[in-house]
């Protein structure tokens, strides 16, 4: 629905670590004041003594809406520059993401479970939760239901991949020593992945997330 909004009141985003300093410098750009991010899911590098946000919370504002909603018309202020992939992908969004830290294998992978968001008032409107929960089971259903919500969805899953791969290669050439969680790291520093993965692969950039990004930056 246009200049509907609700979605951007609803909870705290979940935005990747280089979608963090993309939107700290959009909100800089764009004078907006009230952008806070908490650490979302972390695991543990044992041999830097470091714990590495694989996501961030980027939090509602005072008002209860995202730093980003125009109050007045409830449009997005970003959304023609840099639209976080969670979303582009509402109301088609991870029921569960479940991490595999394996330190035997030395890899990091994940799965992912989609669920349709009812809170979404269209969705309300339109369909039963039995055809939620067919949509949710089959992509190709969904796809054809939301075809650019998916879209961005996979786009998401092909992200987290680049993350996932980029640690375990790290953990495999003996650069890191990953753990899901332990119980020495309670007070250790935690790091954006982005900017901790860039320390030993200076390749990792933007431009492999998407081209349109530095052009962006550089035009607001």
């Amino acid at each position: 629905m246009p200049n509907c909004g609700y979605c951007c009141t609803i909870s705290p985003v979940t935005v990747f670590p280089h979608e963090m300093l993309i939107l700290s410098k959009l909100a800089e750009r764009l004078d907006v004041k009230d952008l806070t991010f908490k650490p979302g899911y972390i695991v543990t590098d044992v041999k830097g003594g470091v714990r590495i946000a694989l996501s961030y919370l980027m939090q509602l504002n005072e008002k209860g809406m995202c730093p980003f909603l125009n109050p007045d018309d409830k449009t997005c202020i970003v959304h023609s520059l840099y639209k976080p992939l969670t979303c582009r992908s509402f109301p088609y969004l991870p029921r569960v993401i479940r991490y595999v830290i394996d330190p035997e294998l030395k890899i990091v992978d994940f799965t992912v479970e989609f669920v349709v968001s009812s809170l979404c008032p269209v969705i309300r409107n339109n369909y039963t939760p039995d055809d939620l929960e067919t949509i949710a089971r089959n992509v190709k259903i969904a796809i054809k239901a939301m075809p650019k919500e998916v879209d961005a969805a996979q786009e998401a899953i092909r992200v987290r991949k680049i993350y996932a791969d980029a640690l375990t290669a790290l953990w495999r050439a003996g650069y890191v020593e990953l753990r899901s969680n332990s119980s020495d790291s309670t007070n250790w520093p935690i790091v954006n992945a982005f900017e901790y993965i860039r320390q030993f692969i200076p390749q990792l950039t933007l431009d492999q997330f998407d081209p349109s990004i530095r052009r962006i930056l550089r035009e607001v």
